[in-house]
């Protein structure tokens, strides 16, 4: 089973975006900051840009800002917007395929990770981008990192 990162980045740009706010930030500096790849920041913003969870401005004074106010954005937003799999697991493999009557591990398994991510999706939803940031004094657009 590999692991995703997926939710964990988007949410650190998240945070960066709106620890900045309202100043626009361009991707190449929110890939610095976070420490990835501008095509992977590019990747996930558009898919929070899709959920209307960022918002995107185009030319010489583009950039991204929060679409809405950090405290209406949740992390089940996030988390639906980029996540393409469940966290719990990717697959569970069931060598007893036609034999269920028998073995009972695979639908106890699939019964125990759905009602994990269900738990996971409520409680994402009680989890505000607010929660998950300090406002910089200063904007970090123009300012060099360490």
């Amino acid at each position: 089973m590999s692991q995703s990162t997926r939710l964990i980045t988007a949410s650190y740009i998240l945070s960066f975006v709106a620890a900045n706010a309202p100043q626009r930030l361009r991707t190449e500096t929110i890939a610095k900051w976070v420490k990835t790849h501008p095509t992977r920041v590019r990747s996930l913003v558009s898919l929070m840009v899709k959920a209307n969870i960022l918002k995107s401005w185009r030319g010489a004074h583009g950039g991204l800002t929060l679409a809405r106010p950090a405290s209406d954005i949740t992390l089940r937003e996030v988390y639906d917007a980029v996540q393409e799999s469940s966290l719990i697991a990717e697959k569970i493999d069931n060598p007893f395929s036609g034999m269920e009557e028998h073995c009972k591990v695979f639908d106890v398994f699939t019964r125990l990770f759905a009602m994990l991510e269900a738990n996971m999706r409520l409680d994402l939803g009680t989890i505000t981008a607010d929660q998950l940031f300090v406002a910089f004094e200063k904007p970090q657009e123009n300012v060099r990192q360490a």
